[in-house]
């Protein structure tokens, strides 16, 4: 087998690993989209798919990451989305996972924190998209999207750390 065979096959496995993650992403965001709170502030969500980004930021994976994120996005958008929704997840999630993959890189943070940060950040993002789209109004939705973006990060990273210690058992377990 040459070693262009190899490389081939290692792209194929790669690509397909991205794609069943990022339908992975999307069958949690809908199933998390079932669950309603609105009344905390329009388009709330917990995020849980953010994990898959997370562990794949921790894993020094970071165009993976970017890769299924994005995908993630925009099919999301494209099967139950609209334009204006697409804007604020494209900002919110490639600014979160941007700032992720820049504080992973801080030895004394840990996957919970970055995640904590970049859940923060993701709403700051959002808010700008709606000073855009909605107007100033938006900007008193601040402190609570912060507060609820920095619990929901927290809860992502302690999700997140759970798959990186199993990812880790597994993989002493294969070897």
């Amino acid at each position: 087998m040459s070693s262009e065979q190899s490389y081939t096959r290692n792209q194929i496995k790669k690509i397909s690993l991205y794609a069943m993650l990022t339908a992975v992403c999307i069958i949690i965001g809908y199933v998390e989209s079932l669950v309603e709170l609105s009344f905390i502030a329009p388009g709330v969500k917990v995020g849980l798919s953010n994990s898959i980004a997370c562990v794949l930021v921790f894993y020094g994976d970071i165009k993976g990451a970017f890769a299924v994120n994005i995908s993630r996005i925009l099919l999301t958008a494209l099967l139950f989305g609209s334009p204006v929704s697409l804007c604020f997840a494209l900002a919110g999630g490639i600014i979160s996972l941007t700032v992720m993959a820049l504080l992973k890189k801080c030895r004394f943070l840990s996957v919970i924190g970055v995640s904590a940060l970049g859940g923060a950040l993701h709403n700051v993002a959002q808010c700008a998209v709606g000073l855009v789209f909605v107007g100033r109004g938006v900007i008193f939705y601040l402190p609570v999207l912060l507060a609820f973006g920095v619990a929901c990060g927290a809860a992502v990273g302690v999700l997140s750390k759970l798959i990186l210690a199993r990812i880790g058992k597994s993989e002493k377990n294969v070897r």
